[in-house]
């Protein structure tokens, strides 16, 4: 591919467009470059042009492939096309029995046309792995890629492998299904792991978000926010941005001569009183069958609009040899036969039915004749036919949109009359009320809808995501958690070099997960008797603090007459060796301590062998033996009620491992540590080793000025990382030697 400059003479950083195929083609009668018609390349070219930038997509025959790329400057001079050709056999297994064999039914909740084969699966991570080669030959540092589509979903995890130092944006045109859909996918959480690490992954409608949120949390353990989640050292930035439609073109073109004159004819030559209008792919996901039967409702229970009301229906051909599509299509022909035979009289066909494609001034023309444009989809990501819709009416004879609530237009346009499709009173309700709806409030619904368009187009939505991908890689990068062995010195030896060095060693020991296994009843973590054993020995070269949630009580059975410091319920009671327990608390814990008590003990109640344990300065609701997913979900809800409810007065609520706990102000491992480190020399080492969110607080108080540690695989803001409990104690082991050998 020969172009006027090179990759390497370009000193911005550049942008790099991904999708499955490429907005343009090869005209066959001249060999001129044609454009598509999709929203997505208006939306994109209209991005700005000051540069060059690089679209690829996939091509099957290598001959179009090269004209692509060498007619790149006839669609725009910035513009370079990459076609990637991919082996035609290669290509059906990865798009048509992976992508829309498998996820786009998935995403469209249409689980019974799901058919994963796992040779088509590792035809998907290959095409996968052919584009990222590709885009890695172009892209170096800074360079931005935006990758569209699920038809790409492992990509950001093969980018930044390669180069962790691309910005990466991800967009989902479909819907993400809920977490109970997803859960069915055989390789759900590859497609996590390949999505997660981008920069920036972005979604038409709130909804779509949340079930990738949850989807997140239940298969990957990653809690999130809706705006980031954290991950290792890296951050995924998460966003909703509904797609629009190029509203000025497309106003231009549908009052264009050619699309007046066809309006007019389709104005005399359909005579109905009411045209309906539904237009869509012939797919299982439009509910073309649900429209059908919507509108037979309506001429059942509306007898009088019948010769009134009509529906064209443009049913647009794709995928015509797969069966199911067949099948659709029997079914859809089947209810037009039906509805034209029940009702149809001289000079009245009740549906017409058009199953082929159309031209953009058909189209249009149409648009601007129906009074109503009808949508049943059962899922769709968006749906741009309303939005369009409604840009081509004229506000002197507006028509009005009835939508289906499952499409994600329905976010945006919410002028239009919403529907459940599935119920056919609620379509012929809807048609009835579009069909007597007052001019007056037709044209004000009309109104707002196209205000609210003409601000906020495709190239907006574009520029939108693309200035929060920019963002989105400004922050600085978080140190990596490196993973350790008990066996320090083959790992770290960093870490031994510090404590043999160190004038004094300070030992900070997190217990439930950390001293001890974590045990299903908290009464069962019981400690050792080779981590007592352990603790001694350490004791003669660290000064040691065990640094627990649990109560005084707890902590004095288990470590009768030690000769370390022990810090209870967080580190808001605290013990020196051999003293008596002393409180740091001092803010008013009955002003939330008995409300709180009882909402837990209703909690309590609620959910199976759930329990309440009570402490000084801290009520923990335990559920570690209750059936998982409804305790969970009752977790969440305690947690947004306590954290509601609390919100003004000197208690902190948080989630850790199967509880959730209120706390005074002052019960926070952090804080302690803060307190400690007031009375140390900073050139005395601090190590901080803990398993759980609470001992995040340790981790980030104690920073570079000691050595944190963390137990197992969750999240982590420490530097290092053990695998497991059971690595503790010879990790101690191992520590106790080097300290007691610098000594000697």
């Amino acid at each position: 591919m020969h172009h006027k400059w090179s990759y390497t003479t370009l000193t911005k950083p550049k942008r790099i467009f991904v999708s499955n195929r490429l907005p343009f083609s090869i005209n066959s009668k001249t060999g001129d470059l044609k454009r598509g018609s999709g929203g997505l390349v208006s939306a994109l070219l209209g991005v700005h042009l000051d540069q060059p930038f690089y679209w690829l997509g996939f091509e099957t025959e290598g001959e179009v492939a090269q004209q692509l790329a060498q007619k790149s400057d006839q669609a725009n001079p910035h513009l370079r096309l990459h076609p990637v050709v991919l082996e035609k056999r290669l290509y059906d297994s990865y798009y048509d029995k992976f992508c829309n064999d498998v996820l786009w039914p998935l995403f469209h909740y249409e689980g019974q046309h799901v058919f994963f084969h796992r040779e088509n699966w590792n035809a998907y991570i290959q095409a996968n792995r052919l584009m990222a080669d590709e885009i890695l030959k172009i892209a170096v540092d800074g360079d931005t890629v935006w990758i569209h589509d699920f038809h790409f979903l492992l990509l950001p995890e093969m980018l930044k492998q390669t180069n962790p130092n691309l910005k990466i944006g991800l967009f989902l045109h479909t819907p993400f299904p809920s977490s109970e859909i997803f859960r069915q996918l055989p390789v759900r959480e590859d497609i996590l792991r390949g999505m997660i690490l981008a920069d920036l992954v972005g979604f038409h409608e709130h909804s779509y978000l949340r079930h990738f949120t949850i989807s997140l949390t239940t298969r990957l353990g990653i809690d999130s926010t809706f705006f980031k989640a954290e991950i290792d050292d890296h951050t995924l930035h998460l966003g909703v941005y509904p797609i629009s439609i190029d509203n000025e073109g497309l106003r231009q073109r549908s009052v264009s001569p050619r699309v007046l004159e066809l309006s007019e004819k389709f104005q005399q030559k359909i005579k109905s009183p009411f045209l309906i209008l539904g237009v869509d792919r012939l797919d299982y996901s439009k509910g073309l069958e649900l429209k059908l039967k919507g509108f037979r409702k309506l001429l059942q229970k509306y007898s009088e609009l019948r010769g009134q009301v009509s529906l064209l229906q443009v049913a647009v051909p794709t995928r015509t040899k797969v069966p199911a599509y067949i099948r659709l299509k029997r079914e859809i022909d089947q209810l037009v036969g039906t509805i034209n035979g029940e009702f149809g009289q001289l000079g009245y066909t009740p549906v017409n039915y058009i199953f082929n494609s159309i031209t953009e001034n058909e189209l249009l023309a149409l648009y601007r004749r129906a009074d109503c444009v009808l949508i049943t989809s059962k899922r769709d990501g968006m749906n741009l036919v309303a939005m369009e819709y409604a840009v081509s009416q004229d506000l002197e004879d507006p028509g009005m949109i009835v939508l289906s609530e499952f499409a994600g237009a329905s976010s945006l346009l919410v002028n239009s009359i919403m529907i459940n499709p599935w119920d056919e009173d609620s379509v012929a309700d809807a048609l009835n009320s579009a069909y007597h709806m007052p001019m007056e409030e037709r044209r004000e619904k009309l109104q707002m809808t196209q205000e609210m368009l003409s601000k906020y187009s495709a190239t907006q939505w574009a520029h939108s995501f693309l200035k929060d991908l920019d963002a989105a890689g400004d922050e600085p990068r978080r140190r990596p958690t490196l993973r350790i062995s008990p066996k320090t010195s083959e790992s770290q030896p960093k870490i031994l070099d510090q404590i043999g060095k160190a004038k004094k060693c300070i030992l900070v020991l997190d217990y439930d997960g950390t001293i001890v296994s974590l045990q299903k009843r908290p009464e069962l973590a019981v400690v050792t008797k080779q981590a007592i054993q352990m603790l001694d020995k350490l004791q003669k070269h660290f000064t040691i603090y065990v640094l627990s949630g649990r109560d005084q009580k707890f902590l004095d059975a288990q470590f009768p007459n030690c000769s370390f410091h022990l810090a209870a319920e967080h580190g808001a009671f605290y013990k020196e060796p051999g003293g008596e327990w002393r409180s740091r608390v001092s803010s008013d814990i009955q002003s939330w301590y008995p409300e709180v008590q009882r909402v837990m003990e209703d909690y309590a109640e609620r959910v199976p062998l759930s329990l309440v344990e009570t402490k000084a300065a801290a009520l923990v609701w335990h559920f570690r033996l209750s059936p998982v997913e409804f305790a969970s979900f009752q977790a969440r809800k305690l947690d947004d009620e306590l954290q509601v409810g609390l919100a003004n007065l000197p208690v902190v609520v948080t989630t850790g491992s199967k509880i959730v706990e209120a706390k005074a102000v002052e019960c926070n491992k952090g804080s302690f540590v803060r307190w400690l480190l007031e009375s140390e020399s900073p050139e005395h080492l601090v190590i901080g080793i803990g398993d759980d969110r609470t001992d995040e607080d340790i981790f980030r108080i104690l920073g570079d000025r000691g050595i944190t540690i963390k137990v197992g695989n969750e999240n982590t803001v420490a530097q290092y990382r053990l695998n497991s409990q059971e690595d503790v104690l010879p990790f101690l082991q191992e520590i106790s030697k080097i300290r007691e050998s610098s000594r000697e």
